[in-house]
């Protein structure tokens, strides 16, 4: 392309001018002297003559220089604010923006993801024709894409983004800007990356290795992490509460654990709960003092009756207080059911009619832990290990065994089953027993990952259990109460386990960290399967005689009947697989049960298995193919992807350092090209004015041209010589 500041355009510029000069020196006439009498009188003559002649020919070579210049430069002037651009080599750039959870952070007037945006806007404006651009997501890279020379569509999909509630893939959107950049129809062009985030601990979370791309290396610009504005809370964790055995009258209890993701002051805010089923929503105040991470609160509300025939919508959605990210100031969870527990213990049935506490077999001491109360507020089933099957493990929350040397391999594949569909299995020693034979079956259907003993030790003096909480414990509920409860329970046999790195596993140890009662997930499964090294015996442990027994067992079956609702609580970016038949549709609901309007549905196949993932958090209603309800699902955002803490520079450099030669820039860094354009449109406005100052020059040439011509008579400045030269007088 030819532009103005082209060296061929220039040279024929000056040639241009010089053309005139050109020509006037060559046509200059040359006179050959003829000397005659007269000679001295009009050479004196013509020396005055001369000095105006020669004024009006420079003047007019003058004019005519500057015509053909003004011309050119109207001509040119388009082109002159292109001049930067054109000298340059046509450019390929990947812009990468984070629209994931974190990006909804409020950053002055707008968010986060506004902010990238604009400045992602400035740079694709900023391209020449024939560059070639292309925009990827964060939360949704696709190496599928590819650069396009139409910038309108790339601004288009750039001003369609909006914030998911997802994570993103830091690393898979750099390897598909890569891609874009390596693609055949990139060579040969100037190579650039442009990426834009808050980068937020959300964003960047363990920061991950970055694939270093292979062959030329990129230049990339990093837009740097703004300032944080404003502290903000989330919603870490909701989880239902109701007592075990309640009934549907009771009120609906909800424990909401507030934490501080920034800020280091006190903190105040507060909690709303409202759901479909609830008969108004209910609020509460929480504090954090300075220096406090997080607070549990527990809010209770009233449901409305269910009527018969219809499927409950039994859910609710906790809300803070507005901060500085709103994103993960709402979670969801599905409330219990409301049907009385039921709990299978397999154990052989005694006939000893005797009353003594010693009597008692272990299945009998649970029995009695699991349904204290007169009458039972738990449906509890004893079961002889022989009589035990699926069929018997259906419809229970919590299967005990108590027996498990007298379990077939049948049997445990039927507990197994029971696990895969959400239920709970807790496995006890057998408390007669010395060798446990059954230690081989428990690997071999659980998959555990334990070295488990097959033969019980001595523990000489007893030993006390711990209080100590461990993360994720299932005694979480149990609080401050554990400690005092534990100390007073001692062990005096157990069965060896070693847990090995596992030690996420262990749910209660004893003072000298033995572990005492361990949990594990088995690969696919929605249940969980909980193993005590210690028989419910005492001739192993006190702990039958003391009073944790009762809050220990009932916490179990409680939390099995959380693990049952599992399924229907699932996390934003995942695609759910619904396990009640029927089920066509997830349709999105207002926390009052209302329709959301604008809100897309999911649709659901024949296998129970959405179509898609699910982006948004909140509640979805389980919807068959009549339109009838069959339940309700919550969707929650995981809150560390949404997280606003801070990233320092420092940090992020290194790490990034592998996308290419990387530098951090803010808008003014796209000023060269905003220069380029500024000067383009200051070259378009002058155009008008060059080409009427032209008119006007060739206007005053030509008046010029005529008059220094001579073509008009007027009195001669020789006269008066010619006349004296001839003898007359004056």
């Amino acid at each position: 392309m030819i532009t103005f500041a082209s060296p061929g355009l220039a040279a024929a510029a000056a040639a241009a001018v010089a053309l005139p000069i050109a020509i006037h020196l060559l046509l200059r006439r040359r006179r050959r002297p003829v000397e005659w009498a007269a000679m001295d009188l009009l050479r004196e003559a013509l020396r005055r003559v001369e000095r105006t002649r020669r004024i009006e020919r420079w003047l007019l070579l003058a004019v005519r220089c500057l015509l053909v210049a003004t011309a050119g430069l109207a001509i040119a002037a388009p082109l002159a604010g292109s001049d930067a651009s054109a000298a340059r080599a046509v450019r390929t750039l990947a812009v990468v923006i984070d629209d994931g959870a974190a990006s909804a952070e409020r950053i002055g007037a707008g968010t986060a993801l506004a902010r990238s945006v604009d400045e992602a806007r400035a740079r694709i404006e900023s391209l020449a024709e024939g560059d070639r651009v292309a925009v990827i997501s964060m939360s949704r890279p696709s190496a599928e894409v590819v650069a396009t020379s139409d910038r309108a569509a790339a601004l288009r999909r750039l001003l369609a983004m909006a914030s998911s509630e997802a994570s993103v893939d830091v690393a898979g959107s750099i390897g598909a800007a890569h891609a874009v950049l390596s693609h055949p129809d990139a060579a040969g062009t100037e190579r650039r990356m442009f990426v834009a985030s808050a980068w937020r601990e959300g964003t960047v979370g363990s920061m991950g290795a970055i694939a270093a791309p292979a062959g030329e290396s990129v230049s990339a610009e990093v837009l740097p992490p703004p300032g944080a504005e404003g502290a903000n809370l989330r919603i870490a964790s909701i989880e239902a509460v109701r007592t075990a055995g309640t009934g549907p009258e009771a009120p609906a209890s909800v424990r909401v654990t507030v934490e501080r993701d920034r800020g280091d002051g006190p903190l105040r805010t507060t909690v709303r709960i409202d759901g479909p089923s609830l008969v108004a929503p209910v609020e509460r105040v929480v504090e954090l003092s300075a220096g406090e991470s997080s607070r549990s609160v527990t809010l209770a509300a009233s449901e409305r009756p269910v009527q018969a025939g219809t499927s409950s919508r039994r859910a609710v959605v906790a809300r803070l207080s507005v901060d500085a990210q709103p994103t993960d100031d709402a979670s969801a969870t599905v409330l219990p059911s409301t049907e009385r527990l039921r709990a299978v213990v397999v154990d052989r049935r005694t006939f000893d009619q005797s009353s003594g506490i010693d009597r008692l077999s272990q299945g009998e001491w649970v029995a009695r832990a699991l349904a204290p109360s007169d009458p039972p507020a738990v449906d509890v089933v004893m079961v002889d290990p022989a009589a035990f099957d699926a069929r018997v493990a259906a419809g229970a929350d919590l299967v005990v065994v108590s027996q498990p040397q007298a379990m077939s391999a049948a049997q445990w594949d039927a507990l197994s089953a029971f696990v895969l569909r959400g239920g709970t299995a807790v496995v006890l020693p057998a408390p007669r027993e010395d060798a446990q034979a059954w230690t081989a079956a428990l690997p071999a259907t659980f998959g555990v990952p334990w070295a488990v003993s097959i033969s019980t030790t001595m523990v000489e003096p007893p030993v006390a259990l711990s209080g100590e909480r461990t993360d994720g414990s299932t005694l979480r509920v149990l609080g401050a109460e554990l400690a005092p409860l534990a100390a007073a329970v001692d062990v005096s046999r157990m069965l060896p386990i070693d847990v090995g790195s596992d030690a996420s596993s262990t749910q209660l140890r004893c003072a000298d960290g033995r572990p005492v009662l361990l949990a594990w997930t088995p690969p696919g499964a929605r249940g969980r399967v909980l193993v005590s090294t210690v028989s419910m015996d005492p001739s192993w442990t006190t702990l039958p005689l003391k009073p944790l027994m009762v809050p220990l067992w009932q916490e179990m079956l409680a939390e099995a009947r959380r693990n049952a609702t599992a399924s229907e609580n699932v996390r934003v970016g995942g695609v759910p697989t619904i396990d009640r038949a029927g089920v066509a549709e997830l349709r999105p609901v207002a926390p009052d049960g209302g329709a959301l309007p604008g809100a897309r549905s999911i649709a659901v196949g024949a296998g129970g298995r959405a179509s898609s993932s699910i982006e948004r958090g909140g509640l979805y209603e389980l919807v068959d193919a009549r339109g009838a309800s069959q339940g309700v699902l919550a969707a929650t955002i995981d809150p560390s992807m949404a997280s606003v803490r801070a990233v320092a520079l420092d940090r992020l450099s290194p790490w990034l350092g592998s996308i290419g030669n990387v530098t951090f820039g803010s808008a003014a860094a796209a000023g060269d090209g905003e220069r380029s354009l500024q000067a383009e449109s200051r070259g378009n406005q002058l155009v008008p004015w060059l080409f009427a100052a032209a008119a006007a020059l060739a206007a005053v040439e030509a008046w010029l041209a005529r008059r220094f011509s001579h073509a008009v008579r007027r009195p001669s400045v020789i006269a008066p010589a010619t006349r004296v030269a001839a003898g007359s007088a004056a």
